[in-house]
């Protein structure tokens, strides 16, 4: 096993499921999107580090995806499922979303559901039954399963408790659906500490778009509403970080537990190919980032489902010329850099231009990183987080508005930008930068370090999440 912030005990290779008959046996369902599946893995490579015999099933076309994390765990064992055919997806189209168009994305996740009747016949063939199942938040199909085979069903949120909420909130009410051009209007949630509110515009994408009626809509409602149903949540999220969320029943999770496990990036922290194999050796970056001082490099990174507009990469890409900081900015497929900047930047030796899969937690983690230009998605959040990094945020879509509130409210995150089509200002844009790695930026940047501390501590022994690991393992080894 790797090793592991929370000090783990090693698994035995006699848990495997052929030779755990009477032991618990936990099958887990990931939702085939990079920033779903990386969590949920690194809470399996925890949970069979405790001794579980773990299960993983997926699509044939995600198995070279596991590669790193089965060669970490070789106890924990595999279901392939056949990728079901769907009425709603052109034939051979990708069965990770991170190989579909983002028009798809919704009926991807519907026709998922079709998996449910082959996995139950497998779950039912097995000598070493299935005692639980612990499922994403996207896979609520799997609730039937769980209550025909008369076992526990645990929900798996990727994201923080506060968008897990707000989700269940959304779903189990079905507040009136907006017109277009209500797009501002404030949805406010009375039952959530604190009483939030946000812009029709910011609430997640997947509610906004449901149409009653449409057979993508409803299966995609029922989904949620099977998550809902759950024993009990898991969240990759950390109680310093959310406290208001973690230590009481929320009612609009209808009182359940929350086990708050987070940052779940620690579990697998010496696995360089996590998510991937990077684009360029982690000991290369490292090595350039050493002529810095500590704090002083932002480091750029819209996730791997975001293609910024050739006009929004000229933005950010003039907005780092402007601003005259040091940066490494991670490009993903589809985003065009603007013609000449890479060379001046290499010639000026303040800059490197990452192209494709970038080596993200060490880049967070080196010393001379002190601030995050982010889209906000939860996995970047949280290894920004636990690395003591501050954030410049541009929420776009999904789940991140919601992020970028829950980091403005721990006052480590400056806002630069908001909205998958907005083109800020790049002189606007520069100015920020240059003052974050500033003096002006200090005060945010240590209150960065401090809840990165917070969130080592999380999970240590003795942490709130390492305790709240613990009592899940708990929950998921009885056997009834």
């Amino acid at each position: 096993m790797p090793s592991s912030m929370y000090a783990a005990p090693q698994a035995s290779a006699s848990n495997g499921v052929g030779n755990g008959a009477g032991k618990p046996h936990v099958l887990v369902v990931p939702y085939p999107a990079q920033g779903h599946m990386l969590p949920l893995l690194d809470l399996a490579a925890l949970l069979a580090a405790r001794g579980l015999a773990l299960t993983v099933a997926v699509t044939a076309g995600n198995v070279r995806l596991l590669a790193p994390f089965l060669a970490a765990c070789p106890s924990v064992a595999t279901v392939v499922l056949p990728f079901p055919s769907s009425p709603f997806l052109p034939t051979g189209c990708g069965e990770n979303t991170r190989d579909l168009p983002v028009d798809l994305f919704r009926p991807f996740m519907a026709s998922l559901a079709a998996l449910s009747a082959p996995l139950l016949s497998w779950c039912k063939s097995q000598t070493h039954g299935v005692t639980a199942i612990v499922s994403d938040l996207f896979t609520g199909w799997t609730l039937p399963l769980a209550e025909e085979l008369g076992v526990p069903h645990v929900a798996f949120s990727c994201a923080n408790v506060h968008y897990l909420a707000t989700t269940h909130s959304l779903w189990r009410r079905m507040p009136t659906r907006l017109h277009l051009d209500d797009a501002d209007e404030t949805v406010t949630f009375s039952e959530a500490p604190g009483s939030p509110s946000f812009p029709w515009c910011s609430l997640p994408w997947m509610f906004r778009m449901h149409v009653p009626g449409d057979e993508v809509s409803e299966t995609i409602r029922r989904i949620f509403l099977w998550s809902i149903e759950s024993s009990c949540y898991v969240a990759n999220s950390f109680a310093a970080l959310e406290e208001a969320y973690v230590e009481h029943p929320l009612p609009d999770l209808m009182a359940k537990r929350v086990f708050a496990v987070g940052a779940l990036s620690d579990a697998v922290r010496n696995c360089d190919e996590r998510g991937g194999k990077p684009a360029v050796a982690p000991a290369k970056v490292a090595a350039w980032l050493d002529g810095f001082d500590d704090g002083s490099v932002v480091y750029v990174c819209f996730g791997s489902q975001q293609a910024l507009s050739p006009v929004q990469a000229a933005c950010v890409a003039g907005a780092l010329a402007l601003s005259s900081v040091a940066f490494v900015w991670a490009v993903r497929s589809g985003t065009v850099v603007p013609e000449g900047f890479e060379a001046a930047a290499t010639a000026a030796s303040r800059g490197m231009v990452i192209r494709g899969w970038a080596p993200q937690v060490e880049i967070l983690r080196h010393r001379a990183v002190g601030w995050f230009l982010t889209h906000c998605g939860w996995n970047s959040v949280l290894e920004a987080t636990a690395a003591g990094v501050a954030m410049l945020t541009w929420p776009m879509g999904a789940d991140q508005f919601i992020n970028a509130w829950v980091l403005a409210e721990a006052g480590v995150a400056v806002p630069v930008a908001e909205g998958a089509d907005t083109v800020p200002d790049a002189g606007k844009m520069a100015t920020v930068m240059a003052a974050a790695v500033a003096k002006e930026g200090e005060s945010v940047r240590e209150r960065a370090v401090e809840l990165g501390r917070k969130a080592a501590a999380a999970v240590a022994e003795g942490g709130t999440s390492y305790n709240d690991l613990e009592e899940l393992v708990r929950v998921l080894s009885v056997i009834d």
